[in-house]
């Protein structure tokens, strides 16, 4: 025996008493595992891609090879050179300072007073003379009075053996030349100019031996200046020198070293260092951890995105893997292109055009996104003209990779692919070239690059292609191609059928119609609900005559058959469907449209046989229940109905498309009564839809009967009547007279009737009651009974 599959609602861990395996087996676990390790594995190609690579080198050496700024990065030793040269250029800022000319009068007058006094000791001298030769003591003495101005011996010998005449006359230059000039601007650390100025004045009158040893050493010692230095005005002023220097920056991409230029020079090392550029650097974490946060933030925004707009992707395990697995495979090729210096190769347009195809725009777009706002960062990442090659990748991929989903929208066919691949890698090539023409770049490095555009967009859609059947198979999915592969007629199941059961063949082919116009009008997926229906009997195949479509030209085999084995044999065509379905490894949404097509419902017929043979004897009505559950989807569902409306139409004659209509009416409402729609996600709206395209496609079945009638002598006497009553009825004229189809449509049905057998009336009335209340049995078996 092969198990239903659950619904997707229904995969819920079984309970165990160690709740951290609970937690394990739980959806929303495996759902964040496939999150957090995408994610990861996201983040760490996105590392190593923009990780550096690291050179052994220092001062002197002649670079071998070219190294670019991996980031902006600004030269410390040039930028500090240029600063202390703009500070030092600065020129002080003086303030006049009061009161110093009258202090260096007085000091003259002081040491005027001691050099008159040292000449007054050395008049007192027994043998003074203007040649006289003085003792050390005498020297001493003399310094000891002369304490305001530091003299050697010799120009102390100067000051006292000088005529009286000639000092006089020096003191009368000296004074007025020192007043007149005080009274001007003496500049701190400009003093020996104005010494100089003073000296030239009184060197007119003075004799050189004094000008030079007196006079010299007396204004060294009182001059002082009047304009002095503003410490602070002038300290502000060289900050604001030194602020006002630009740092010297190399932008991303320019090259900080150029092979055989040079050799390699302070600065140089300085900036590769600061990038961790060097083998004998640290690792620069401030770049890992900004490249850190904006790939997460990525990253949490599409894992939310998913959660909020595409609810049934993230719900499905297969469908969340296939959109991490896709976006780890766009960004390892981006990885891939940038280590063969071609990030224009890269295929950024895959995830917009595999996932479009393999699970729908939405989350095609929501991924595409995602990888457009990652991988650009990362190929351009220590490339030259970053910001202009940034700019290209992500307006390229943004502009195709949308027109690629819009294009790829509901397109079946595969060739579509390269269709689309072709015009969106014509777009790609225009899109580069018009950036690379408004920017002013050189035209050949434009077109070079809007050609590797197109070749990286064609390469995409070559990987679709290829990965798109690999994704189908690997993950059994229902995608529209898969299911036109599934609708085929040479496929073996289908094969099968048209040769072993050809009835039941027939049957399918009839409910793939119906259902999909059905699908078509309510919005259900045409594709599913036809190829649900193609395969939704193919359990049958194990003992096909036991099923009344396939009975043709024999006898009904159930005469001879117990109403319990009957009903076992009726009731396991859907698990023997289930087990060729995985046999065959249809995708799961058409294993549940085997197991629900039919519900929980009760085989009715074999079910009142074995109560009228049971002489009273209990009988457990779960022996002649179908082990399904109420159709959970909405293509399930219309696979019902159009079960239903298929057998139960056969028993008309000759209807009108309003008769068609009202019957169609009553055996959907019969459905919603017995609650087999309970789980189905269809409005009454769209009950009624199903009703108006279910009636259209069999009205057309009976269109020729309706227009071709036997003649009314050739029929039987009972259809003679009722062929007469039409004929008197005519259109529009009052309410309809009750013929033997509308006695067929009263006929009671059980609550929870099965798919076909509860709502397919008997070649004959079934109005007839035992004494129980209880159906009689029929003169002949029910179809869905005997396995229509």
């Amino acid at each position: 025996m092969h198990e239903l599959p659950l619904s997707k609602q229904d995969h819920k861990p079984a309970k165990s008493p160690d709740r951290w395996w609970g937690f394990i087996y739980a959806k929303p676990f495996h759902q964040g595992l496939i999150v957090g390790i995408g994610s990861l594995l996201c983040l760490l190609i996105f590392l190593v891609s923009v990780t550096p690579k690291r050179y052994n080198l220092s001062v002197g050496m002649v670079p071998n090879q070219t190294i670019a700024a991996n980031k902006d990065v600004v030269d410390e030793v040039t930028t500090l050179r240029n600063r202390e040269q703009a500070a030092s250029g600065v020129t002080p800022v003086y303030h006049f300072q009061e009161g110093v000319a009258d202090q260096v009068m007085l000091n003259l007058e002081s040491v005027y007073a001691q050099m008159l006094a040292v000449r007054q000791f050395a008049q007192s001298l027994s043998d003074y003379g203007p040649n006289r030769v003085y003792t050390v003591d005498e020297f001493t003495a003399a310094h000891n009075i002369l304490n305001l101005v530091p003299m050697k011996d010799f120009q102390i010998a100067t000051l006292m053996n000088t005529p009286e005449d000639q000092f006089d006359e020096m003191y009368a230059s000296l004074n007025p030349a020192i007043r007149n000039t005080m009274q001007g601007n003496v500049t701190q650390s400009q003093e020996s100019v104005t010494i100089t100025s003073i000296m030239q004045i009184v060197g007119f009158k003075t004799n050189v031996n004094l000008l030079q040893n007196v006079v010299l050493p007396l204004l060294r010692a009182i001059i002082q200046p009047n304009m002095v230095v503003d410490e602070d005005a002038t300290e502000a002023a060289r900050q604001a020198a030194w602020e006002a220097v630009e740092p010297v920056i190399y932008q991303q991409g320019q090259n900080i070293v150029v092979a055989g230029e040079g050799r390699i020079k302070e600065n140089q090392i300085e900036m590769l260092d600061s990038l961790g550029l060097l083998s004998n650097t640290t690792i620069d974490y401030t770049m890992y951890i900004g490249a850190s946060l904006i790939v997460s933030c990525i990253l949490l925004l599409l894992a939310v995105f998913l959660s909020v707009f595409c609810k049934s992707v993230y719900q499905d395990i297969k469908r969340l893997l296939i959109v991490y697995i896709t976006a780890v495979l766009t960004l390892a090729l981006s990885l891939l292109a940038k280590s063969l210096d071609a990030i224009y190769l890269a295929s950024l347009l895959l995830p917009y055009m595999l996932l479009t195809v393999t699970l729908g725009v939405v989350p095609a777009l929501i991924l595409g996104t995602a990888t457009t706002l990652i991988a650009p960062l990362m190929l351009t990442s220590g490339m030259g003209a970053a910001n202009l090659d940034m700019t290209n990748l992500f307006v390229m991929t943004i502009f195709a990779g949308t027109l690629t989903a819009v294009l790829l929208h509901k397109r079946y066919q595969r060739s579509y692919i390269l269709f689309s691949g072709g015009i969106a890698s014509a777009f790609s090539f225009l899109i580069v070239l018009a950036i690379g023409l408004m920017t002013s770049v050189s035209l050949s490095t434009t077109v070079y690059k809007a050609l590797f555009a197109l070749a990286g967009t064609a390469i995409s859609s070559l990987l679709c292609l290829s990965l798109q059947p690999a994704a189908e198979s690997l993950f059994n999915l229902p995608t529209p191609m898969r299911l036109l592969d599934l609708t085929n007629p040479n496929h073996p199941l289908m094969r099968r059928l048209l040769m072993e059961a050809p009835g039941t063949y027939h049957h399918s082919i009839i409910i793939a119609n119906l259902a999909e116009t059905a699908a078509e009008a309510v919005g259900a997926n045409p594709l599913l609900a036809r190829a649900g229906a193609y395969f939704h009997d193919i359990g049958k195949l194990r003992r096909p005559l036991y099923f009344k479509e396939n009975q043709i030209g024999s006898g009904n085999i159930h005469d001879t058959t117990s109403p319990q084995v009957s009903a076992a044999i009726i009731v396991s065509h859907v698990r023997e469907g289930i087990a060729l379905a995985k046999q065959h490894r249809l995708p799961y949404e058409i294993q549940q449209i085997i197991a629900e097509h039919h519900g929980g419902a009760l085989v009715s017929f074999f079910y009142h046989k074995a109560l009228q043979e049971a002489d009273g004897k209990p009988i457990d009505e779960a022996d002649y229940r179908y082990p399904g559950v109420p159709p959970q989807t909405a293509e399930g569902a219309l696979i019902m109905l159009c079960d239903t409306i298929e057998a139960a139409v056969r028993t008309l004659s000759n209807p009108t498309p309003d008769e068609i209509v009202a019957f169609i009416e009553e055996l959907i409402q019969k459905k919603v009564q017995s609650g087999m729609l309970v789980n189905a996600p269809l409005t009454l709206h769209q009950l009624a839809l199903v009703r108006d395209s279910c009636a259209s496609v069999i009205y057309g079945v009976f269109h020729e009967r309706i227009e071709y009638p036997k003649e009314i002598d050739k029929l039987p006497p009972g259809e003679r009547l009722i062929a007469h009553l039409q004929q008197l009825r005519g259109p529009g004229k009052g309410k309809t007279p009750k013929t033997a189809v509308e006695l067929l449509t009263n006929t009671p049905v059980p609550q929870l009737a099965s798919t076909t057998e509860a709502v397919k009336p008997v070649e004959t009335t079934v109005n007839k009651q035992d004494e129980n209340g209880n159906p009689s049995l029929p003169q002949k078996a029910m179809n869905d009974d005997t396995g229509s």
